[in-house]
C-alpha cells in the first residue's frame, strides 16, 4: 500500500455531520424562533387580571347604582302621589273648619231653630217640592234675613269661596250668600249624603249660582254641647284653583320630566286636577265631565277598586292584591297600606299600564285617589348621567392601566429581546459578539453567564482546532514515515535482502522491525539455498529421498504460511470491525454531547422565565393589594356619607317639631321636612349597601392576595427544583464530554491498529507467494529427478539474484 493510498483511507474513516444532524439543527432553530414575543405574552397575562377587578368592581358599582335609582325613581313617584294625597286630604279638612269656624256662630243655630219652628207650623214639609219652588222661587228663602245674607257673603269675600248657603232639618233654605238655583235642598244627593254621615263631599260641579267650577262640601248642623241633634245642612263651593295651589307649593320640588299627577273622583272616575312639571291644569265649564285620567278606563277603574278596599284594616294587604291583580293581568306591581299621624288609613298601589309607571294613593276623609304617572322609559335612565360617569373612568382606568403594561412589558422584555438578537448572531456563527448587560438584576446575570458561555465555547473550538492541527501533523508525520519506510524495504520486493528499515519509537518502528525480521529471515533463506545449490546439485543422484522430503517440507511450510496469511486476514478483518464500532460509538457520543449541551441551554431558559414569572406575580400582588386599599378608602368616604345621612335625618326631625309648634302655618313646611327625612333614610340605606359592597370587594381582593402569593411559593419551589436538574445536566454534560474525547482517542488507535494489520497482511502474501513458488520447485524436483541437475542449475541461478550483502 502507497502512502497516498493510505491518505485517501484515512480520509474515508474520518466522521463527517450526517444529514439527520443537520435537519435536527435547523429543527432546533426553527422551534427556538417560534412562539410570541414575551413583552406580549406579559401583556396578555397581565391586563386581564389587573383589569378583571376594575370591570367587576365598576359593573357591582354600575348594577347597585342604578337599581338604587331606579328604585329612588319609585320611590319619588309613591311620594308624589302620598304628597298629593296629603294635600288633597289637608285641603278637604281645612274646608269643612271653614265650615265649622261659620256655624259657631249663634245666629246661625237660632236662625234655623226658628225656621224650623216655623216649617212645622205651617206645614211646609209636607208639601210637595213643586209647590214649594212655586211659593218660594222669588227670594229662595223661607223669609227674608239681611243680616245673616250679609253675614253669609262676607264669609264667602274672606275665605274666597264659591258660595255658602244653609238649610234648615227639612231642607229648606235658611240663608245664602247669593240666591241658589232651587229653593228645595232635601231631593238633592248632597243634602241626603250631609245628613247621613254629618260630613260630605260632593262630586266637583259647575254651579250655575256662582258660575264657577268647584268643590261643593256640606256639613250637618249640631249644638255644640249636643252633636246627636240635627238642625240642618250648611254646603260651601270652594274653588278648585285653591286645590291646585297646594298641589304646586307640595310637588313643586318632586315633579320633573314627564312625571303627571293629578286628583281623580271615584264616582264620576274623572280627573279634575292636574299637576306637570310645566303647568297646572283645573277644569272649567267645558272639560268638567271630558278630564280623563291619565291611562284611561283600566287606571280609573282599578283607582275605583283601590278606594273600595279602605276600612279593611284588619286584613292582610296580600289579600287585597291577590284580589285586585286579576283586574290589571299581572300588571300590579306593589301594594302597600300606610296610616298618617291622624291614624288615618291610606293605600299606595304601583302598577304598570301602556308604558307608564302609575302610583295611586287614597285620599282620607274624601271619595278621591291622587294618581302620580311618569314613563317607564324615564325611571330605566335613572342615574344614566352617573352610569356614563362609571363607564368613562372605567375606560380611562382601563387605557392607563393597559399603557403602563405595555410599557412595563417592553421595559422588562427589551433586555430579554436584546439578549436573544445577540444568541441569534452567536448562533449564525459570529462568536465574537456580545450580550449587552441591561435591565434587572436576573436580565444582567442572564446576559453574563451568556457571555461566559460564548467564551468557553470559543475555547473549545480553539481546542478542537488546535487538537485538529495536532491529528492532521500525526497524519502527515505517519505518512511520510510509511513513505520512507516503502522506499527502504521497496527493494526486497526486487531480490535485494540486504536492505533494512530504520527504526523509530512510533507504530511504523513495530512495522518496521516486523519488516526487518521478515527481510532477515529470508536473507538467511536465500543464503542457506544459495549455499546448499552446489551441495544439491552434487548430491542430487544420491539424496533424490531427501530431495523428495525436503519437496513436502517446503509444501508443509507453504500450507503452514497460507494459514498464518488467513490468522492475519482475520485478524484485520476482526480489527477493521472494532474501528467501524468505535467510529459509530464516538459518532453516537458526540451526539450525547451536543443534546446535553442543548438541554442544558433549554433549562437555563426555564430558570429564566420562572424567575420572570416570580417577579411579575410579586407585582400583581402589590397592585391587588392596593386595590384593596382604595376599597378601604371608599368605605371611609361612605361612612362619612352614612354620618352625613345622619345628620340630616336629625335636622328633618328638628325641622318637623320646629313646624308643630308653628302650627298650622307650618304644616306645609312640616310635609317637606318628613320628605327631607324619607330621603335621608334612603341616603342611609344606600351607603349601607355600598358598604355591604365594598367589604365583599375587600374580602374578594384579599383571597386574590393569597390566591397570588400561595403561586408565588409554588414558582420559588419550581425554581429551586429547575437549578437542581440544570445542575445535574452540567455533570452529564461534564461527563459525556470525556466519554466522547474518550472515545475519540480509541476510534483513531484503532483505525492505526488497521492500518498496520493491512501492512503486515500484504507482507505474509508475498511471503506466502514466495513459499509457494519455492514448493512448486521442490516438487518439481521431486518429480523430475532425471533432470534435478538443470533444475539445481537454474535454482543456483534463481538464488543469484538475491542480495544477502551489503
Amino acid at each position: 500500500m502507497t502512502a497516498q493510498q493510505y491518505s485517501l483511507d484515512d480520509q474515508r474513516q474520518s466522521p463527517k455531520p450526517t444529514k439527520s444532524q443537520g435537519r435536527s439543527l435547523q429543527n432546533s432553530t426553527t422551534e427556538a424562533t417560534e412562539g410570541r414575543p414575551l413583552s406580549r405574552q406579559l401583556l396578555q397575562t397581565l391586563l386581564p387580571i389587573t383589569l378583571l377587578p376594575l370591570v367587576v368592581a365598576s359593573g357591582l358599582a354600575i348594577l347597585v347604582t342604578r337599581q338604587s335609582e331606579q328604585e329612588a325613581a319609585l320611590l319619588l313617584l309613591k311620594e308624589e302621589s302620598v304628597l298629593a294625597s296629603e294635600a288633597a286630604n289637608v285641603f278637604v279638612e281645612d274646608n269643612f273648619r271653614i265650615i265649622e269656624g261659620v256655624l259657631i256662630n249663634p245666629t246661625i243655630l237660632d236662625a234655623v231653630r226658628q225656621a224650623d219652628q216655623d216649617v212645622e207650623e205651617k206645614g211646609l214639609a209636607d208639601q210637595p217640592i213643586e209647590s214649594l219652588e212655586k211659593q218660594f222661587g222669588a227670594l229662595k228663602l223661607l223669609k227674608p234675613n239681611q243680616v245673616l245674607n250679609k253675614y253669609m257673603a262676607d264669609v264667602v269675600l274672606v275665605e274666597g269661596l264659591g258660595e255658602i248657603f244653609i238649610t234648615e232639618r227639612h231642607g229648606l233654605n235658611v240663608a245664602y250668600s247669593n240666591p241658589t238655583s232651587d229653593f228645595v235642598q232635601w231631593d238633592e244627593a248632597w243634602w241626603q249624603g250631609a245628613k247621613e254621615s254629618i260630613r260630605y263631599v260632593e262630586p266637583v260641579e259647575f254651579d250655575e249660582s256662582s258660575n264657577s267650577v268647584g268643590l261643593p262640601i256640606a256639613k250637618t248642623i249640631h249644638p255644640a254641647d249636643n252633636p246627636e241633634e240635627f238642625l240642618g245642612v250648611m254646603k260651601a263651593l270652594f274653588p278648585l284653583s285653591t286645590l291646585n295651589e297646594r298641589l304646586e307649593v307640595y310637588l313643586t320640588t318632586a315633579i320633573s320630566g314627564s312625571q303627571k299627577v293629578q286628583v281623580m273622583d271615584t264616582r264620576t272616575l274623572l280627573a279634575f286636577s292636574t299637576i306637570t312639571a310645566d303647568s297646572s291644569v283645573t277644569v272649567d265649564k267645558e272639560t268638567l265631565d271630558a278630564t280623563i285620567v291619565d291611562g284611561g278606563e283600566p287606571v280609573a277603574q282599578f283607582a275605583q277598586a283601590l278606594y273600595g278596599q279602605l276600612g279593611r284594616t284588619g286584613e292582610d294587604v296580600e289579600i287585597i292584591k291577590q284580589e285586585l291583580a286579576p283586574q290589571l293581568q299581572g300588571n300590579l306591581v306593589e301594594l302597600e297600606r300606610i296610616e298618617t299621624s291622624a291614624d288615618q288609613e291610606i293605600l299606595i298601589a304601583l302598577l304598570k299600564v301602556g308604558g307608564r309607571e302609575y302610583s295611586i294613593a287614597t285620599v282620607p276623609n274624601a271619595p278621591w285617589v291622587a294618581i302620580a304617572s311618569v314613563d317607564i322609559a324615564e325611571i330605566n335612565s335613572a342615574g344614566r348621567n352617573l352610569l356614563l360617569i362609571f363607564a368613562t373612568t372605567t375606560a380611562v382606568l382601563g387605557v392607563t392601566v393597559a399603557v403602563l403594561l405595555q410599557v412595563f412589558a417592553r421595559q422588562l422584555s427589551a433586555p430579554l429581546q436584546t439578549l436573544t438578537a445577540t444568541s441569534q448572531k452567536a448562533s449564525s456563527g459570529d462568536l465574537d459578539t456580545r450580550a449587552m448587560l441591561a435591565g434587572t438584576r436576573e436580565t444582567k446575570i442572564l446576559g453574563q453567564s451568556f457571555n461566559n458561555l460564548l467564551d468557553q465555547l470559543q475555547s473549545l473550538i480553539n481546542q478542537q482546532k488546535q487538537l485538529a492541527d495536532e491529528q492532521r501533523e500525526e497524519r502527515e508525520a505517519l505518512e511520510n514515515d510509511i513513505t520512507q519506510l516503502m522506499e527502504e524495504v521497496g527493494d526486497a520486493a526486487d531480490g535485494d535482502l540486504s536492505v533494512r528499515a530504520k527504526l523509530s519509537s512510533n507504530d511504523v518502528g513495530i512495522v518496521a522491525d516486523l519488516i526487518n525480521a521478515i527481510v532477515e529471515n529470508l536473507r538467511e533463506i536465500a543464503v542457506n539455498v544459495k549455499e546448499s545449490t552446489g551441495d544439491v546439485s552434487q548430491s542430487l543422484l544420491a539424496n533424490e529421498q531427501q530431495i523428495r522430503t525436503l519437496a513436502e517440507q517446503a509444501i508443509e511450510e507453504v500450507n503452514s504460511l497460507q494459514t498464518a496469511v488467513k490468522a492475519v486476514e482475520e485478524m484485520d478483518q476482526s480489527i477493521q470491525t472494532v474501528a467501524d464500532n468505535a467510529n459509530e460509538a464516538s459518532t453516537l457520543t458526540n451526539d450525547t454531547y451536543v443534546t446535553a449541551q442543548t438541554g442544558s441551554l433549554s433549562m437555563e431558559e426555564t430558570a429564566g422565565s420562572i424567575l420572570d414569572l416570580r417577579s411579575t406575580v410579586g407585582e400583581t400582588a402589590k397592585k391587588i393589594k392596593r386595590l384593596g386599599e382604595s376599597a378601604q378608602k371608599i368605605a371611609q368616604a361612605v361612612s362619612l356619607i352614612d354620618e352625613i345621612a345622619l345628620k340630616t335625618n336629625l335636622l328633618a326631625v328638628n325641622a318637623s317639631v320646629e313646624a308643630s309648634r308653628a302650627g298650622e302655618l307650618g304644616q306645609g313646611f312640616t310635609a317637606v321636612a318628613e320628605q327631607v327625612g324619607s330621603l335621608a333614610e334612603q341616603s342611609a340605606g344606600a351607603t349601607k349597601t355600598i358598604a355591604q359592597i365594598v367589604a365583599e370587594i375587600q374580602t374578594e381582593t384579599q383571597e386574590v392576595v393569597e390566591a397570588i402569593e400561595t403561586g408565588t411559593a409554588q414558582v420559588v419551589d419550581s425554581s429551586q427544583r429547575v437549578k437542581a436538574t440544570q445542575q445535574q445536566l452540567e455533570q452529564v454534560l461534564a461527563k459525556s464530554e470525556k466519554i466522547n474525547q474518550l472515545m475519540q482517542d480509541i476510534s483513531a488507535s484503532t483505525i492505526n491498529q488497521t492500518m498496520v494489520s493491512k501492512a503486515v497482511t500484504e507482507l505474509m502474501q508475498k511471503a506466502t507467494q514466495t513459499s509457494e513458488q519455492q514448493s512448486q520447485s521442490s516438487t518439481q524436483v521431486a518429480q523430475a529427478i532425471q533432470e534435478t541437475a538443470q533444475v539445481a542449475q537454474k535454482l543456483q541461478a534463481s538464488v543469484e539474484q538475491f542480495k544477502v550483502e551489503g
